[in-house]
């Protein structure tokens, strides 16, 4: 297992003991609390491609009404810039709707919530990101 999967793993595994700790109500940075979490099975992490250079990776701090705002509703309003990702390989959690964005051609409604290389956690839309609007690989979010 290399260093990143292990790290990954790490985290899932204390995400998952913090929430069930605290209880039904605990969210984690992604906003999905622990009874959905059960409900669901396991988070599911998987990789996705952005073809793309300097796009930008949305998201507030988790625990702030405007992290909850930026959840429900992925968007440039409602998201503040926290990093940035080009052509790569990326670590993604989720996906989910909001708003619609068009570039080179191509128009998405689905954003997807994801690991900046930087290691930030934030939204990117799907317009970036190879494959389908809806990416078929991608869980969608629980709201």
């Amino acid at each position: 297992m290399n260093a990143r999967a292990t790290a990954r793993t790490l985290a899932t595994a204390f995400l998952v003991a913090a929430a069930t700790m605290a209880g039904p109500a605990a969210t984690t940075a992604t906003g999905a609390t622990a009874g959905d979490r059960t409900r669901a099975g396991a988070m599911d992490f998987t990789e996705v491609h952005v073809w793309a250079t300097g796009v930008n990776v949305r998201n507030h701090p988790s625990g702030t009404p405007a992290f909850d705002q930026c959840y429900a509703f992925p968007s440039r309003s409602n998201c503040r810039v926290v990093a940035s990702v080009s052509r790569g390989t990326v670590t993604a959690y989720c996906q989910k709707q909001g708003e619609l964005i068009a570039d080179s051609g191509y128009r998405s409604r689905w954003w997807t919530y994801l690991e900046s290389p930087s290691g930030q956690w934030g939204w990117v839309n799907n317009v970036y990101i190879t494959g389908d609007e809806h990416l078929a690989h991608v869980s969608d979010c629980e709201n």
